[in-house]
């Protein structure tokens, strides 16, 4: 059976960091229609990554069966996995802060803690798309 994983990481990944990236250009530019487009990204990259989580759960409930407790790919399937649930954890608390305030970029207090937020999520994005990228090329899943 194919793997359904690594087909549908791809878009939710791109979207959640364009939606980083079109905050922080809409912070440099002062164009809030990049904001705008950043909150549309955040949705739809949201919608994506719990699709992503699901097929990740099917996924590694297949690869995972029959395997040794002391298999190292475990280690390396649960790194990918924490990362990438806390970097969609991330981008949830982004969502959020956004819908219950708007305009929070214009706020300086609330502005940062957004853009933590953010940077968090790339962070840990990042991170859990290379572990994922590992196990694939490395260890040979999902092929």
């Amino acid at each position: 059976m194919y793997a359904l994983h690594p087909a549908t990481v791809h878009i939710p990944i791109g979207l959640l960091l364009a939606s980083s990236l079109f905050t922080f250009i809409a912070l440099r530019t002062g164009r809030m229609q990049w904001e705008q487009s950043s909150f549309h990204c955040l949705i739809v990259g949201l919608i994506g990554a719990l699709l992503a989580i699901l097929s990740g759960l099917l996924d590694a409930g297949r690869e995972l069966t029959g395997r040794a407790i002391d298999d190292p790919v475990i280690l390396w399937i649960n790194g990918h996995a924490a990362a990438s649930l806390a970097a969609t954890a991330c981008y949830g608390r982004v969502w959020l802060l956004r819908r219950r305030q708007p305009a929070i970029l214009n706020d300086p207090t609330q502005r940062s803690a957004y853009l933590g937020w953010h940077l968090a999520g790339v962070i840990l994005l990042v991170l859990g798309g290379w572990l994922g990228g590992r196990l694939v090329f490395g260890f040979d899943l999902g092929r």
